[in-house]
């Protein structure tokens, strides 16, 4: 049979990641100059014309007008679709690992945040408030009332030493990764004179730590420091940039954060 219930719930999986794609474009358009998410309605950013409904489906729409406006034919940026089709493949992976469970849509939502904030942060240097203090905060509440099984990483030292529930690990490991990260970025400041880690990065931290807790807190800072070194060294080296050129950290530490998810550090950690 073609229509297997595999068949089927990889299907809605894809276009639930899909639509989170398209939702997201609008966000990251929006959200950071301030205007509203849910109104109006998609237009064309050059003409203002209201983009109809079949026109604006992910992917097959950019692909049959052929990445322009069916209005004016102004040339759409092609990141729509990458966005759309980034959400998409995140999604299916991680189904595909998690199984069709209420983690597994939680940790579909998160990586929906990341994906967000760091394209956000690429564009404008910030990870709004909305994002990173509202997902923690939803994320807390969400453990509160047994929603899912956050953190991700439960902590044997927390769990078991401490004998400290989800709840109460998800607050540790969240003040952990907000804490470590507020603390160097005060020191930067008083080393260097100067911000290295905005006050967004912090507070991701924060919401990172609720999610996947004290091993994922520690994948993250790893890998998106790791990432971000290698970044600000080729761009030193062969970009002719300076030290001071500022990098935005956030898509690092998104990384990092989906390392975990994905479990890569089972490399890092055995």
């Amino acid at each position: 049979m073609i229509f297997t219930s595999w068949t089927i719930e990889l299907v809605s999986i894809a276009l639930l990641g899909l639509c989170l794609g398209s939702f997201l474009n609008v966000l990251i358009i929006r959200l950071p100059r301030g205007r509203s998410i849910w109104s109006p309605g998609s237009r064309c950013g050059f003409c203002r014309s209201p983009i109809k409904a079949w026109r604006n489906i992910p992917l097959i729409s950019f692909l049959l007008n052929r990445g322009m406006c069916g209005s004016c034919g102004h040339p759409y940026s092609f990141r729509y679709f990458f966005i759309e089709l980034l959400m998409g493949v995140l999604s299916v992976g991680v189904w595909s690992m998690y199984g069709w469970t209420a983690l597994t849509a939680a940790l579909i939502l998160f990586v929906a945040l990341l994906v967000a904030i760091s394209f956000i942060d690429l564009d404008f240097r910030l990870i709004p408030d909305e994002l990173s203090l509202g997902g923690w905060a939803v994320a807390l509440l969400a453990i509160a009332f047994g929603f899912t099984s956050f953190p991700l990483y439960s902590s044997d030292l927390l769990s078991e030493a401490w004998g400290l529930g989800s709840l109460a690990q998800a607050i540790v490991s969240s003040l952990f990764g907000f804490g470590i990260f507020f603390i160097l970025s005060r020191v930067y400041y008083l080393l260097r004179g100067e911000e290295g880690l905005g006050g967004g990065d912090v507070k991701l931290m924060g919401l990172v730590g609720a999610v996947l807790g004290l091993q994922g807190v520690l994948t993250t800072i790893l890998i998106g420091s790791l990432l971000g070194s290698f970044l600000g060294i080729f761009l030193v080296l062969k970009g002719g940039k300076t030290r001071h050129f500022p990098i935005p950290f956030g898509p690092f530490l998104a990384l990092g954060a989906l390392a975990a998810v994905f479990r890569l550090d089972a490399l890092i950690w055995p």
